[in-house]
């Protein structure tokens, strides 16, 4: 199935599902992880003071949750589904939790991009050379808006007419930006 998804999405589709290997050399998206031949993916994001990600926490059926913060299913913060931590700020009301980035130690070498075989070995390993880097990761929730099955669109106002409720997620980027 995912190979027939990639075919119809063409390129992109074969880079989004891992189906893009070449001349023996692994997809696209597992060399990024490293500074891959010469190309310095890895490099190019470390020298960023402050890495960022803001993720749909539901119903946004293009990029999962999971994939989108850059974390293992184990790794969501379950209190977000207890309301424990739940953020609730006026003026970012669709922003519903915060984590401060921390530095992982992550067990990872170059040499395991070419190792990884399997769709889930190659997620892994994409994971594991992401965390080498600390993330902030901002989670967004439409699920009270009547655009929450638009959730991909809201987050980033695509067209402000139909995914306004995601201005207080471009506001709350602005207002965070510099700091």
């Amino acid at each position: 199935m995912a190979y027939r998804m990639s075919w119809i999405a063409g390129k992109s589709g074969k880079h989004l599902f891992l189906k893009d290997i070449e001349d023996e050399k692994p997809p696209l998206l597992l060399q990024m992880v490293t500074d891959y031949g010469g190309l310095h993916f890895m490099s190019a994001l470390r020298s960023f003071k402050r890495r960022v990600v803001y993720s749909n926490v539901c119903s946004d059926f293009i990029v999962g949750w999971r994939t989108s913060s850059i974390r293992r299913q184990h790794e969501l913060p379950e209190s977000l589904h207890q309301r424990k931590s739940f953020i609730n700020d006026g003026r970012y009301p669709h922003i519903v939790y915060v984590e401060e980035p921390k530095v992982q130690d992550v067990d990872f070498s170059d040499a395991m991009i070419y190792q990884a075989k399997t769709t889930s070995e190659m997620e892994e390993v994409m994971l594991k050379g992401l965390n080498r880097l600390p993330w902030e990761r901002v989670d967004v929730s439409f699920k009270k808006s009547r655009q929450r099955f638009f959730a991909h669109s809201t987050i980033q106002v695509k067209t402000y007419f139909l995914n306004s409720d995601g201005a207080d997620v471009i506001f709350h980027m602005i207002d965070h930006f510099i700091y």
